[in-house]
């Protein structure tokens, strides 16, 4: 059992709060996406948030959470980032080829998950340094590493479709 200060709860319990946030965010957007890749994209988010919150729930009781290190983003799947050609999503092949085929309201959600996920790894990234050299560094790095996972898993799809081609309007 750890003992944290207060100032390790206050930040955990901020953590908690946004990591609960983009639960609830990415529930929505599994439901209000047109796109079935992207609501795959979007459920594989919600269950990568939470078994952030679980890490976050176990630190929070004192807990030292055991990472499975072998598998830092298990739902990005056979992907080379610098490929041009093709973007595996939970077995869902998007190619060059799909560019330009998103509906607006996909996109406005794309860039408002994008604008979460770098939120939440700038927020992980300024509690971790509270948490340096203790029991839960590493348990946050793991969370730290899978946000910058989730930022490329977006920004790909977002590429891929063609996305970052023309204006975004709300």
């Amino acid at each position: 059992m750890v003992n944290l200060t207060n100032k390790e709860k206050f930040l955990l319990e901020g953590e908690k709060y946004q990591h609960q946030l983009a639960i609830d965010k990415y529930n929505n957007y599994v439901a209000q996406s047109q796109d079935s890749i992207l609501k795959n994209l979007f459920s594989n988010l919600v269950k990568i948030e939470e078994k952030h919150l679980s890490i976050i729930n176990e630190m929070l009781q004192g807990q030292v959470p055991q990472i499975n290190t072998e598998s830092i983003h298990p739902y990005y799947e056979n992907n080379s980032i610098n490929s041009n050609d093709l973007f595996n999503i939970g077995n869902i092949i998007l190619s060059s080829i799909d560019t330009n085929h998103y509906e607006d309201g996909d996109k406005i959600i794309c860039f408002d998950a994008l604008t979460t996920e770098e939120l939440l790894y700038s927020t992980s990234s300024s509690a971790s340094l509270e948490f340096k050299n203790t029991e839960f560094e590493d348990a946050l790095k793991y969370i730290i590493n899978e946000k910058s996972e989730n930022i490329k898993y977006i920004s790909t799809y977002m590429s891929k479709r063609g996305m970052y081609n023309n204006t975004i309007y709300f």
